[in-house]
């Protein structure tokens, strides 16, 4: 039986977390779990990478965690409050509207999960019971808000009034989400709060509909988790007695289409002192593990039972139930997960994740490792991340994958395998791909030509295999370019374009040390330079399949450039030379302009001369200029013509 001060340990440290994305391929959306007292697992590369994470939730509870297609940290949310994968000062951001539940005294969030729309890839739906988390427990209601990544810079917020109230008094602890059969939509399982009925929402292209209820056929426990199979098919969730403890499992098939679950079959406790608590199908969907918890009335003792769900009748399925682990001194078995590497990850009141690394095989055969990931500290809760089963669907078969499947001609891609508990991995072919790069579970590659890649998975327990196209597009061909390479300081409009372009192809031109006068995107730029130094002419060109070549032109900014004397002057106002005009002035500051006439008698003078001698007091016929600047002197005539 559950005692009371367990199940006030278990609504402090406890909280189910899922997460689904609704593409058929299986991806990495699941790479990271954040839980507990602040541990971050890595499952990007065989060797789980473990480290601490920071945020300002207001309690060491588990997290709702979701990634990119490559296993890229998104965003999570931790007891109602929802983080960006940014960090300042080591510790990740809040989204600005990111707090839900804060706002009424005592609130939190008893579950959370994460849902993609599949209908834009940038939205995702958290859905969470909420309430106050001060025993006696009220009756939680079930909400969801929208997040979009595109908001807050690229890292995500919650869409100002998104929030929707899906169903009040909903179960406290349980949620789920499983694949519609059309592999695109999905539904969102909750219980209500008396367990004896399950409401089905179906998250689909234009929304959220209207919830369909199903009685349930056995009472559910209150404090039981509910998971699903990878494959959607299957639902467990732990039955009912008298005290509230968890005596049975009970199991369910999901009618995919209409979203009715259907009570298949009870798998009793063989220990009434220790029931079931937590539950994992294998990847496979042949094998169900469930762990059992006590309380502090009854001697310390954990067990990791498994059954064969391919035995045949409830019977035969019963009496397959064997014992994985047995050991006294621990409390218990606080959650079973699935992992993107196809292995099943145990909370077993440790500073260690125990490890079963394959799961689809029975008894001893199945390689339970009790002290299998070290933790960065004791994990201070009672849940794993839970994500939801529907990402794993094929976490049995090896999977390859590019982090972009086309490229361009000379550009490198990253592949990943993962999957079927494979430990080692072989790549070939050798296009692009060098040892010990082939034996890496994420090599970086830089094939010549389009490849289609072929990985062998292996571990103890099997050897898969899988494949990855990597599409290879040509670039541009090379681009000649001509211009002036040496140009004077503040050279205005010189011309630079490139002489052999394509039909088709978009030009964009940067420059250093100047600006573009005209021109940008097409053929051919004017540029202005600027002071003396180094400058570089840039061309990207780009054709129809996206892929680009830049060609680069240095240029050397040096020197004043010669002055230009005019040596007419017609002041009749019709805007051609109506004043004494010495081109490239402004290189020239600091300069003196004396202007004679014939007998040597000065008509004009000016310091720092703008080119605005009009010859206004001077009668038609030949004078004589002296320019000078810092002692260099300038002398020739100009022809008054009145």
């Amino acid at each position: 039986m559950i005692t009371l001060n367990l199940l006030r340990l278990l609504l402090v440290f406890s909280c189910f977390i899922f997460i689904v994305q609704n593409s058929y391929g299986q991806f990495k959306e699941g790479a990271n779990w954040l839980f507990g007292t602040k541990i971050h697992l890595d499952f990007n590369s065989p060797k789980t990478k473990v480290d601490s994470f920071f945020f300002n939730s207001t309690v060491a509870v588990g997290v709702a965690t979701i990634s990119d297609k490559n296993g890229n940290l998104l965003f999570f949310s931790s007891n109602g409050r929802v983080a960006t994968r940014q960090k300042v000062n080591g510790a990740y951001k809040e989204m600005p509207n990111g707090d839900l539940v804060s706002a009424t005294p005592n609130q939190g969030t008893w579950a959370e999960m994460i849902v993609q729309s599949p209908a834009d890839s940038n939205i995702y739906y958290l859905f969470y019971t909420t309430g106050d988390l001060q025993l006696p427990i009220p009756y939680p209601a079930l909400f969801c808000v929208q997040i979009d990544m595109r908001l807050n810079n690229g890292y995500g917020d919650v869409v100002p009034g998104s929030k929707h109230l899906l169903r009040r008094n909903a179960g406290n602890f349980k949620l789920t989400a499983l694949l519609h059969s059309n592999n695109r939509d999905t539904w969102i399982l909750a219980p209500n709060y008396t367990n004896d009925s399950i409401s089905a929402f179906l998250l689909t292209s234009g929304g959220i509909m209207a919830g369909v209820t199903t009685k349930s056929a056995k009472p559910l426990s209150y404090i039981s988790r509910m998971k699903a199979s990878p494959n959607s098919e299957m639902l467990v969730i732990g039955g009912y007695n008298p005290h509230g403890a968890v005596e049975s499992l009970e199991v369910f098939d999901f009618n995919r289409t209409t979203g009715v679950p259907t009570h298949k079959y009870s798998l009793p406790s063989p220990d009434s002192r220790y029931p079931f608590f937590s539950y994992a199908f294998s990847p496979d969907n042949s094998k169900l593990y469930t762990g059992t918890i006590g309380d502090a009335t009854n001697p310390l003792n954990a067990t990791l039972f498994q059954y064969d769900l391919a035995a045949g009748s409830a019977l035969q399925i019963e009496q397959s139930r064997n014992v994985i682990f047995n050991r006294a001194n621990y409390s218990g078995i606080f959650d079973i997960q699935l992992a993107i590497d196809g292995k099943l990850y145990l909370l077993i009141d440790s500073a260690y994740l125990s490890q079963i690394s394959c799961p689809n095989f029975y008894g001893a055969a199945s390689r339970f490792k009790l002290k299998g990931v070290k933790l960065t500290a004791v994990s201070g809760g009672g849940t794993l991340p839970a994500l939801n089963q529907t990402i794993f669907r094929n976490a049995d078969k090896l999977q390859a994958q590019a982090y972009r499947n086309t490229i361009c001609e000379g550009d490198t891609v990253q592949l990943s395998a993962y999957g079927a508990g494979a430990e080692q991995f072989r790549w070939k072919p050798a296009n692009g791909l060098i040892s010990p790069a082939d034996t890496s579970a994420n090599p970086v590659v830089n094939p010549t030509s389009t490849t289609t890649y072929k990985v062998i998975g292996s571990s103890t327990c099997r050897t898969d295999t899988a494949y990855v196209k990597v599409t290879v597009l040509p670039k541009p061909k090379p681009l000649v370019m001509s211009g002036s390479q040496q140009v004077h300081t503040f050279a205005e409009k010189q011309q630079y374009l490139v002489h052999n372009q394509t039909a088709g192809n978009s030009y964009y031109w940067e420059v250093t040390g100047g600006t573009i006068a005209s021109g940008q995107g097409q053929a051919s730029i004017l540029v202005n330079w600027g002071d003396e130094g180094a400058g570089v002419v840039s061309v990207t060109e780009s054709n129809a399949a996206g892929c680009k070549r830049v060609t680069k032109l240095p240029v050397q900014i040096s020197g004043e450039p010669d002055l230009i004397i005019y040596n007419i002057l017609t002041p009749n106002n019709d805007g051609k030379n109506d004043a004494f005009v010495i081109e490239n002035l402004k290189w020239y500051p600091q300069n003196e302009l004396r202007i004679f006439n014939r007998w040597g008698k000065e008509v004009y003078q000016s310091k720092n001369y703008l080119n605005n001698w009009k010859a206004e007091k001077v009668s038609a016929g030949i004078y004589y200029y002296l320019f000078t600047v810092n002692g260099k002197a300038w002398k020739g005539w100009v022809e008054v013509v009145k």
